[in-house]
């Protein structure tokens, strides 16, 4: 039989045990609501910041391009400023860009407005305040990036004449909206590896910006053109072989030349390896962009958790 004593302490105990739960559901919610409070707060700071519009206008350039490409001749096809444009000047120039602008102030943003205090004093490690901000960051850039690679494209296609007599200089409009998807796939692959490296880079060093334009200039720049294995360290050897390998870039000449644009124009050996079987295949460069982007993260995290950063408090002042 139980006594009332013992029944005392059992239901103390159930109602201690019920409360503990109930506090450790509540600090989750509050914990998942201070991230969830910080992610749209980076977002809002993506927007409404001076980069937003730079980024913009820069962007703006091939879709310009394009529109002066088409109001000055006629006698072009369609697949040339698709590749020059859409397939060299965004992928060399402005994806690694607007990843490095938008990556290297994950956290050198907030220390140099000093408003990394508020976020260091409350409860929140600092991995998962890095990782919300990088999450953000990767939102904001493939947004941007999918609008307007979209743009660049509506500029080349839209409007384009579709009649028998230029069939074959041109792509229809349902054609080229599927390039279109498929390069905003890879774009935004692209975009989330550079953002994931430069956002790395942003914690071991403090001269981001520098190290990454020379990483563009010299690394993805010259040595990803080069037919040489050290390519295989770039980003964009791997999204160049999965367009070659989802796109075609090929112009069938009125005299029977036939001219492959990107196998010309990114050093790859048709003759001795027409199918490529030499290079990595789609899948690889899938997971090989997804690793290393997943990788960068969580080696940035780790840093960001290990690293005593230095602020002003009322007291110092």
């Amino acid at each position: 039989m139980t006594t009332p004593a013992a029944a005392t302490s059992e239901s103390s105990h159930a109602a201690s045990t019920t409360g503990a739960a109930t506090a450790r559901t509540g600090y989750a919610f509050s914990r998942f609501g201070a991230l969830w409070t910080l992610f749209a707060l980076t977002l809002r700071q993506h927007v409404r910041g001076k980069r937003w519009m730079i980024m913009g206008v820069l962007f703006l350039l091939p879709a310009g391009l394009a529109i002066l490409i088409r109001s000055t001749t006629n006698e072009i096809y369609t697949v040339v400023p698709e590749f020059l444009l859409a397939w060299m000047f965004i992928p060399q120039v402005l994806l690694p860009l607007v990843a490095l602008v938008y990556a290297s102030g994950i956290i050198q943003d907030e220390q140099e407005e000093q408003t990394i205090t508020y976020l260091l004093m409350r409860p929140t490690p600092k991995w998962a305040i890095y990782l919300v901000k990088l999450a953000a960051t990767l939102v904001t850039t493939s947004v941007l990036v999918a609008l307007f690679t979209a743009i660049t494209y509506a500029a080349i296609f839209v409007g384009i004449d579709y009649s028998a007599d230029n069939a074959a200089k041109t792509i229809d409009l349902a054609a080229a909206t599927d390039r279109c998807l498929t390069t905003i796939g890879i774009h935004v692959l692209a975009v989330v590896a550079y953002s994931s490296l430069f956002g790395f880079l942003s914690i071991i060093t403090r001269r981001t910006l520098v190290i990454g334009i020379l990483y563009i200039a010299l690394i993805e720049g010259i040595t990803a053109n080069m037919p040489f294995g050290i390519r295989l360290g770039t980003v964009i050897y791997y999204t160049r072989l999965i367009a070659y390998r989802a796109m075609d870039f090929v112009i069938q000449h009125r005299m029977g030349r036939v001219e492959n644009l990107s196998a010309e124009a990114w050093q790859f050996d048709l003759k001795k390896d027409p199918h490529l079987l030499e290079h990595p295949d789609t899948a690889t460069c899938l997971k090989t962009l997804l690793i290393a982007s997943a990788a960068f993260a969580v080696l940035a995290a780790w840093q960001c958790a290990r690293r005593e950063f230095h602020v002003k408090t009322p007291e110092k002042e």
